[in-house]
């Protein structure tokens, strides 16, 4: 090969190469090029197939609100016959005492129980109960304002003249008893029979005795008859020593009606169930009203005569019920112990007024 042919060829191999590299590069190029850019998070759009499944499964997104019925807001449903809504044309200040403290304090325990009913009578709630209680117990004042914004009131129907009910007080009477029978103290207050329970008249005429029944010995039927109706009694030993008896149960039939006493703790139970506040404790016929209900009361206000001084509002707690207690007509206010739970007791028997209170609804 010639010299010129020689450096023809060195010259054409350079050549040859850059298009060579050339021609491979535009055979492998990508059918597309990204180029990175900052997009609006609306105007993105991610397609399945250009998105790898990752190896650890994403977190599920937390759900829509749901706008179906299903998860509206369910409107609490009342028993119209018991309950109007319509608040009080006269709601004062009110103070907080330390009775009331302790009537709320046990309410609240006893709405939190498991074996608590989680429905009351009326369609009242459990739940709706308790956070009444927990709504008050985080007010610092009792402003009306503050009330009237935090719940809503309904008024109890009595299907008296504008809704009046009676309100009346009960007491623990303390009653000086004896051990064993004596002439001072012949008559027996007797704890319930496991079975065989006779007729009311057939207590009266001894069918229990010697029977080891015996709770105490009183002086007379009359004070026998006054702890049978006010639920509970404390008794005085000639020791001295002090006992308290509660409801133990009763029996109807031929005379009426006879209850029963059991020794209880050192605290007055309402309803067997926790501790009343004298003062703020009410006794109501659970069939319309529940245990563990608010109300605001409307409370005559008597003087030492007898005669009607004003009225008194209070918010007070059903916590007991009573034999005596029929319908919404009337309620029991408990008054303390002793003479002067007597005293107070004698204080309130008249009419007022009485309304339910539950947490405002949105």
């Amino acid at each position: 090969m010639s010299l010129t042919k020689k450096i023809l060829l060195f010259d054409a191999l350079p050549l040859l190469a850059c298009l060579t590299s050339i021609w491979m590069m535009h055979r492998h190029q990508p059918e597309k090029v990204l180029i990175p850019f900052k997009a609006k998070p609306e105007s993105v759009v991610v397609s399945s197939i250009d998105v790898a499944k990752p190896e650890v499964a994403a977190p599920i997104p937390e759900p829509e609100p749901e706008t179906t019925k299903k998860g509206a807001h369910q409107k609490r449903k009342l028993s119209s016959s018991v309950l109007h809504p319509g608040r009080p044309d006269t709601v004062p200040y009110l103070a907080f005492e330390p009775m009331m403290f302790q009537a709320m304090y046990e309410q609240a325990n006893y709405l939190r129980r498991r074996d608590t009913p989680s429905k009351g009578a009326s369609g009242i709630s459990k739940s709706e109960m308790l956070r009444t209680v927990e709504l008050l117990q985080s007010i610092q004042l009792l402003d009306p304002n503050v009330l009237l914004t935090t719940f809503d009131f309904y008024s109890i129907n009595t299907d008296l003249k504008k809704d009046k009910v009676r309100v009346t007080g009960y007491y623990t009477p303390l009653i000086k008893a004896s051990r064993v029978q004596t002439p001072e103290f012949p008559c027996p207050m007797l704890k319930r029979p496991e079975s065989g329970i006779p007729s009311p008249a057939a207590i009266e005429a001894g069918a229990l005795a010697g029977k080891g029944l015996e709770l105490a010995w009183l002086s007379s039927q009359k004070e026998l008859r006054n702890a049978q109706l006010q639920g509970s009694c404390l008794i005085e030993f000639p020791d001295g020593k002090r006992e308290h008896f509660g409801f133990g149960g009763s029996v109807k039939g031929a005379g009426g009606t006879y209850v029963f006493f059991k020794e209880v703790d050192e605290q007055v139970l309402g309803a067997g169930f926790f501790p009343l506040s004298p003062g703020y404790s009410v006794a109501v016929d659970t069939r319309y009203i529940p245990i563990g209900s608010t109300l605001l009361a409307e409370l005559p206000n008597i003087d030492a005569s007898g005669k009607l001084k004003g009225y008194t509002y209070r918010i007070i707690f059903a916590q007991d019920r009573g034999g005596a207690i029929k319908t919404t007509k009337r309620i029991d206010l408990y008054c303390g112990m002793g003479q002067k739970g007597l005293q107070e007791a004698r204080k309130v028997n008249r009419f007022g007024r009485l309304w339910l209170l539950l947490p405002k609804e949105k």
